[in-house]
Order: structure tokens, then sequence, then C-alpha cells
């Protein structure tokens, strides 16, 4: 692992925990560190990922919990409820087809409800993160991995396409990372 790829993970996780809470659904859900960090917090945890063997290992792990192997860019989310809050945490940079899973999750979320999104800045994606990538400190696999960066003025036109208020915007880690809280009204 890249040196300064927990820091990173860690400052992410800070950021969104103080808007987890009831059900959540969180997309790209990894190991599911969200549940370890804030299971307490959270009524039912639904967990999205790619591959089906980490989903078959993460039911075994977290049998109270509920996950799916999707194809985000693809298919539907076909889910059985509606969600509190949302997670997308250095996820959407990742996916060909942004209209897609924003419409899916925009139809996944209950009334009041909020999606929590991280991602890079032009400047931390372009600049910042390879520099940092190609001497060792930041994952080079996720810079070559990331394919439409977002900007402040793009997240509002995103959130206005898909019927949403783009209630919170900031950016933190020096410019580099920006934290979103869309609401559904």
């Amino acid at each position: 692992m890249a040196l300064l790829t927990n820091y990173l993970i860690n400052a992410r996780m800070s950021r969104i925990e103080s808007y987890i809470g009831g059900d959540v659904l969180d997309l790209g859900c990894g190991s599911a560190e969200i549940l370890d960090k804030y299971g307490s917090k959270i009524e039912h945890y639904c967990g999205i990922e790619y591959s089906k063997t980490v989903v078959q290992t993460l039911q075994a792990k977290y049998p109270r919990a509920t996950f799916y192997a999707r194809n985000l860019d693809q298919e539907k989310l076909a889910l059985d409820r509606k969600f509190d809050c949302i997670l997308m945490v250095a996820l959407i940079e990742h996916l060909f087809n942004q209209k897609h899973v924003m419409d899916e999750v925009a139809a996944a979320l209950k009334p009041g409800g909020k999606i929590i999104l991280t991602t890079p800045t032009p400047f931390g994606n372009d600049v910042v993160h390879r520099i940092g990538a190609s001497i060792g400190l930041f994952s080079k696999a996720a810079v070559d991995d990331h394919i439409v960066i977002y900007n402040h003025h793009r997240l509002k036109l995103l959130a206005r396409e898909i019927n949403l208020k783009l209630e919170k915007y900031f950016t933190f880690q020096l410019l580099c990372n920006q934290f979103a809280v869309f609401t559904k009204v």
C-alpha cells in the first residue's frame, strides 16, 4: 500500500462520520470499513461491490448487513428499500456511466435523505495525485483508474440534472479532495 493511502482513507472517513445513520447504502463498499468504524450509528447497512467473491466474504463477516454484487456502470441497483444515507466515497471518479449511477442512487434515496460523495478535485487528481503516485506516496492504480473528475460547477449541474439539491460543498486536504452532500427534497 502506498505511503499516504491510509491517511487519505482516514481523512475521508472523518468527513463523512456526522452524516452516517439510519439505513445506509454504501456504494463501492470495499472491505466495509464503514461498519467497523461507525456500525453503532447504523440501523441497517447495505454494501454494493463489484466482485461476487468480495460480497460473499463480507456477508460471512457481517451477517447482519446486506451485500450485493453489482456493476454500477451497467446494472440497476434493484434494491427493495430506500435509504437515509447513501455513501459514494472515492467512487464516482472510477465510473464510466455517472448519470446512470446517479439516477439509480437518487431513486434509492428516501425523501430528506442524503447522498455523501467525496471525489478528487481536478488539481488533486491531475497534479498532486499524479506526482505523488509517481514517487510512491499514493496508489498509482487509483490514478490510472480515474475516468471523470468533477469540479464544484459540474457537481452543481449533476445535482440539478438528477433533481437533488447540493446542500453542502467544500474542499479538503489542501484543495485536493472535495466533499458534497446532495439532498432529496
